[in-house]
């Protein structure tokens, strides 16, 4: 919320992903070798089965914590800011820089920024290095966590105090603003979607051509199966802020690349790599990226019509208090910010469930086109124990906040999933020549 860059990075979030997995179930006790024992027939083999730990449980209740706590309070602090004038004071201190209407809404936006900065510093120290450290997912001192929040600070500025500038201008000239809005977001998040591989990402971490070249080799070779030729794929130096393991799919069009973390690469065998990549690959072949910004615009778009509505309302009624009488003051901002995050978050589990379908589709092509799926299963057990994720959550939890199926569902569905031993057509990878 205190992102003035509230549509396109609420977007852009909606593509970032984190798998989680399980470990295998221990092997009997030998049988004592003295008398031959009588010989059982052998039970039928089951889906590895996840060691659910305490810290897990633990992890697990922190997480949805600080989601929810983190929501309410960052609810709470934008009606603060309002309430108690500290917005109004902002604009009129913003008014002193300069007269200029948009001008005087860029300096809001950066002064706003750097107080909901301040005010939010506890909650994401909290959230952002002292659970990771106390579960042991992050070995990053806190001088470079804190060099990390700076530059990101200073990313969000620049990027945001023209854009909510921009913002402020069409409420001011247009009736239906929530239309202007919606229309002008359209290229300004294209524009962060393709830029943020090659102009935003390397600002945080370094990317390279993925090192090894017997695995890239390989990763190649089942690019050209999924269908996908001249595929860009990196590794990321990600172990300087987490032990976790990761890798995703962005960009658009000439930046579109695959991007391993360098912890999955050192702790995944080659042919759990290649069940991962395979799934990456599905969604350049199945359009997910377009297909969810497409989603999310529509959803967008009616944010922004109960948006208008809502923010007209409660300007009437407590803008005087608030310190401002129209919609396209910037005193106003937190407010449109509020309101917008406030429907965001009620959509977030039809958020979560159209992502939920995409990465079923990936896993599926993947087991498709490798048929690894003893190694898919394995890498998601390896997956879970290392980002200490419960594998099968509370449904509500699942419902409301998983952009993937849960890992229960995930490694039950690589071990049982072979429609090839039936003889039956494959549903998402189509291999060359088959209709």
């Amino acid at each position: 919320m205190r992102k003035a860059l509230v549509i396109g990075l609420l977007i852009a979030a909606a593509a970032a992903v984190v798998m989680a997995q399980q470990p295998p179930q221990t092997s009997p006790e030998p049988v004592p070798v003295a008398q031959p024992a009588p010989v059982a027939p052998a039970a039928p083999e089951g889906p590895p089965v996840v060691n659910v730990t305490d810290e897990m449980r633990r992890h697990d209740a922190w997480n949805n914590a600080l989601y929810f706590g983190g929501t309410a309070y960052g609810f709470a602090l934008l009606l603060v800011v309002l309430a108690f004038g500290i917005s109004r004071r902002l604009r009129d201190l913003a008014l002193k820089v300069t007269p200029r209407p948009f001008l005087t809404a860029m300096v809001f936006v950066v002064l706003f920024t750097v107080v909901s900065t301040i005010l939010s510093f506890p909650l994401d120290v909290l959230s952002g290095y002292i659970v990771p450290h106390k579960f042991a997912l992050s070995e990053q001192s806190f001088g470079s966590w804190m060099w990390d929040q700076g530059k990101g600070l200073f990313v969000n500025i620049l990027l945001s105090a023209p854009i909510m500038a921009l913002a402020l201008l069409g409420i001011r000239r247009v009736k239906r603003w929530w239309l202007a809005l919606w229309l002008g977001s359209i290229p300004i998040i294209l524009f962060l979607v393709l830029i943020g591989p090659v102009v935003l990402d390397p600002v945080f971490n370094k990317f390279e051509p993925l090192k090894d070249e017997q695995l890239k080799t390989e990763i190649l070779d089942i690019a050209a199966q999924a269908g996908i030729s001249g595929g860009r794929v990196y590794q990321v130096d990600k172990s300087k802020q987490t032990t976790q393991m990761n890798a995703y799919v962005n960009g658009l069009g000439p930046t579109k690349r695959i991007v391993l973390w360098d912890t999955i690469i050192q702790k995944l065998s080659r042919d759990q790599l290649k069940f991962v990549m395979a799934h990456e690959m599905a969604h350049y072949v199945k359009h997910h990226v377009w297909k969810l910004l497409g989603f999310l615009m529509v959803l967008l778009l009616v944010v922004l019509w109960l948006g208008q509505r809502t923010m007209e309302w409660a300007s009437a009624r407590w803008g005087k208090a608030w310190g401002f009488e129209a919609t396209h003051d910037p005193a106003a901002l937190p407010l449109l910010f509020l309101v917008v995050s406030v429907f965001m978050f009620l959509l977030s589990p039809v958020m979560a469930g159209f992502s939920r379908v995409q990465e079923h589709e990936a896993d599926v092509f993947s087991l498709e086109l490798t048929r690894l799926n003893d190694a898919g299963a394995q890498a998601f057990v390896k997956l879970a124990e290392d980002s200490k994720v419960l594998p099968d959550p509370h449904p509500f939890i699942r419902f409301w906040r998983y952009s993937h199926p849960t890992l229960k569902e995930r490694i039950e569905f690589c071990t049982t999933y072979k429609p090839w031993e039936q003889g039956l057509p494959n549903k998402s990878w189509k291999a060359p020549g088959q209709s």
